[in-house]
């Protein structure tokens, strides 16, 4: 995390009990104004706020029409998180990706090789209504970097060469919970 997304942060959740959501809205884009090129991203992974929410406050800050979304809600209006509602969805998405994630001991990224099309479709399946927009929502929250993976050209890849990781990661499970 940078030294300025830290920054912001700590503001933010300083002010955010006070906040009303028309100021709430125009601190965040006040905000990343300051910033300049890149300011709406870095103020987004800072707050967790919507981008379409800190574009609608710059717009309002330039413009100086408030939108007709300047109501001031009620704490715990709004539509609830589907995990909120859902108590095995986050259980159910852990044990799905879980086998087939993968990160690098040098670098702190995790991801998973499923993408988040897969994933959806598998936890549909399980009985979960779930957008891929929430998909990859809840895989940011749990540390999982959204990226696509570029492959690097290793040659031929040996036919049984995903049984050969399952085996490895079977193994290192085992060795793990015996110490």
């Amino acid at each position: 995390m940078s030294d300025q997304v830290a920054v912001i942060r700590k503001k933010y959740l300083s002010l955010e009990p006070n906040f009303q959501e028309l100021i709430k809205r125009h601190w965040l884009a006040s905000e990343a104004i300051a910033i300049g090129r890149g300011g709406i991203e870095i103020v987004h992974e800072a707050t967790g706020a919507s981008r379409t929410t800190i574009r609608a406050g710059i717009n309002e800050l330039k413009t100086g029409a408030i939108s007709e979304k300047n109501r001031q809600k009620k704490a715990g209006w709004g539509r609830k998180l589907l995990a909120k509602h859902n108590k095995t969805l986050l259980s159910d998405l852990n044990n799905l990706i879980e086998p087939e994630t993968r990160d690098d001991p040098e670098n702190p990224l995790r991801w998973t090789c499923k993408s988040a099309e897969q994933i959806k479709t598998k936890l549909n399946e399980m009985g979960h209504q779930i957008s891929e927009r929430t998909v990859n929502r809840l895989l940011h929250e749990m540390g999982y970097s959204l990226q696509g993976n570029q492959k690097t050209l290793e040659g031929n890849q040996h036919p049984d060469r995903n049984q050969q990781f399952r085996y490895i990661e079977r193994k290192s499970r085992k060795f793990l919970k015996e110490n």
